[in-house]
């Protein structure tokens, strides 16, 4: 622990930073994503509604059909960004791309370095379920060690599978506690879009204290 005032004068300094140059994005219009969740009854229904939810909240999708065609993905988003170190959480299928990454990419534990991942431009996680209403990304710690991944770095690439896509809170909070609330991960992190707050003079701004940009590799297997 001896790096936490350190680690934690960096993220002071990333915010005064953030602040300094934030641009307040436009409010999604609810009318722009149409549809319900008690109107949608197939897989892909509920894949269309998420893509259409995730993009109304700024968020990036990338639809593949494979894991070959994800570590093109994965790598085209590193490219177009300039982030050639990225931060790794333990989930299954972010394991499997990231040994097919080329070698130009420093790749290293997420959860074991807080402070270079703190310096990392990039990090990239699994997703264990989608909710198609808000287009929100679910990261259970059970499956997985996401949460610094997640939440420090500037770039954050979650992999997501379509099957496990849900319709509403309601169905992902179902998954998540498996018919038995105390069997529910000890954390579970709800990601909608890039990081964003108000709390600053009310004024919406992105990215001030987590990633400012948020790209969702779908894979649709099958």
């Amino acid at each position: 622990m001896k790096d936490a005032p350190h680690a934690r004068d960096e993220i002071l300094a990333r915010i005064r930073k953030n602040l300094a140059g934030a641009k307040v994005p436009p409010l999604p219009s609810a009318a722009g994503v149409p549809g319900s969740p008690k109107s949608i009854t197939t897989p892909s229904e509920r894949l269309d509604l998420f893509v259409r939810s995730l993009e109304a909240v700024s968020g990036r999708v990338h639809r593949v059909r494979s894991v070959e065609r994800a570590v093109r993905a994965v790598s085209s988003i590193l490219e177009e960004t300039g982030a050639h170190e990225l931060a790794l959480s333990d989930g299954a299928l972010t394991q499997q791309i990231a040994r097919k990454l080329s070698s130009a990419v420093a790749t290293f534990d997420g959860s074991a370095d807080r402070t270079r991942c703190l310096r990392a431009p990039a990090g990239i996680s699994d997703a264990q379920w989608g909710i198609a209403e808000t287009g929100t990304l679910v990261l259970e710690s059970d499956a997985e060690r996401h949460r610094l991944v997640s939440l420090l770095c500037p770039l954050h690439i979650a992999l997501l599978r379509a099957s496990t896509i849900v319709g509403s809170l309601g169905d992902a909070l179902a998954k998540v506690a498996r018919e038995r609330p105390e069997a529910m991960s000890r954390a579970v992190t709800f990601i909608t879009g890039p990081s964003r707050t108000a709390d600053i003079e009310l004024t919406l701004v992105v990215g001030v204290h987590g990633p400012q940009q948020l790209h969702v590799v779908l894979l649709e297997e099958g």
